[in-house]
């Protein structure tokens, strides 16, 4: 505004084309339309336009003048905590009216209820007929009223007036509260588990099984001091001296056992540099029972198990051959099958070397 005002309305020609939108914004003079939006916007900020106004807003006529009380309650009034600016804010411009003064709200069972069926209903109350669904809910209203009432001092002081358990027995004494309940003639065995669980979520008394555990200050599962082991005190007793020994042996064991078992997946599993295989060593490998390419003659271990659990069978097979009168076949065993294969690779390799 105050550049407007200095260098003034930028000059436009005449022979300017106006047809659409861009070139309307650019050759058209809207200085009086901003000032006139400025000027509104510093009303709303300083309480509204003074054309709108009434004379009581501006001038107060003083008929009694300054008296002590007067005087006081001015003095108090300074005197008074004033909120903070950075509030001031939230509170809205003094001048600016509601942008949306009807707001959606959830109406009340009541108000949505069809004006014929409310009619027809305030009409049966005055003649002494009421249904049983009300008298029920006002049954229930007042129960709740006397509940909330006999809590009341329980949720002012938030403190137990009523002991009924050892407060030094165990954890969670539901024998005695359970004893205590017999006693006081409250049977609640024949309920089931969802009655109560239904009625309590209702009631604003259901804790879930996992919140009873939960410590409600603190918000956790954790106790509140963790106590350190008898071993670990200044001068233990022998048995806890040596338990707390015996924990720290097997957390070293256990690691050691890990270590181990890292160790025996990775290194233990791959052989060292030296005993690495090598041409030679496959060489000699490939070599074993053929005595032509100078291999060691392996024990015929196979062969001769084979031979023995063959000798209980050959009288049997003997005869059946004879009856058949076929001339006697035994098989290759697998070892000699897997020898002979050895030979024919060694051999073929032997042919490619000399040509």
């Amino acid at each position: 505004m105050t550049l407007n005002m200095v260098a003034g309305p930028p000059k436009i020609s005449r022979k300017v084309a106006k047809k659409s939108k861009k070139n309307w914004r650019k050759n058209i003079d809207i200085t009086a339309v901003e000032d006139a939006l400025e000027e509104q916007r510093f009303e709303e900020r300083i309480g509204g336009s003074f054309a709108t106004k009434e004379s009581k807003d501006f001038f107060v006529l003083d008929t009694g003048g300054e008296t002590e009380e007067g005087t006081k309650k001015k003095k108090k009034k300074n005197k008074e905590i004033k909120p903070f600016k950075c509030f001031s804010l939230l509170e809205g411009l003094p001048g600016v009216p509601d942008p949306a003064p009807q707001r959606d709200r959830i109406k009340t069972a009541d108000e949505r209820m069809n004006p014929v069926v409310k009619k027809k209903k305030q009409l049966l109350e005055s003649q002494g007929f009421v249904s049983q669904k009300d008298k029920v809910a006002k049954l229930n209203r007042e129960k709740h009223l006397l509940a909330k009432k006999a809590t009341e001092l329980d949720r002012k002081t938030r403190r137990r007036t009523e002991f009924d358990f050892d407060l030094w027995g165990e954890e969670n004494n539901q024998g005695a509260v359970a004893e205590n309940k017999e006693k006081k003639g409250v049977d609640n065995s024949w309920i089931e588990k969802e009655t109560k669980v239904h009625t309590d979520t209702w009631t604003s008394k259901h804790r879930p099984k996992e919140g009873l555990k939960r410590n409600q200050k603190s918000k956790t599962l954790l106790p509140a001091v963790e106590v350190p082991h008898p071993g670990q005190s200044y001068n233990p007793a022998l048995a806890d001296h040596q338990d707390i020994l015996w924990k720290a042996a097997m957390v070293e064991i256990d690691k050691e056992k890990e270590q181990l078992r890292i160790e025996r997946l990775t290194t233990g599993m791959f052989p060292k540099k030296s005993d690495a295989p090598n041409e030679e060593t496959y060489f000699k490998e490939m070599a074993v029972g053929i005595p032509e390419l100078g291999g060691e003659q392996p024990e015929d271990s196979d062969e001769d198990s084979n031979e023995k659990e063959g000798e209980k069978g050959e009288e049997g097979e003997e005869e059946k051959e004879k009856v058949d009168g076929a001339t006697p076949f035994k098989p290759k065993t697998r070892k000699q099958k897997r020898n002979q294969v050895r030979r024919d690779k060694i051999q073929r390799i032997n042919k490619g070397l000399k040509m």
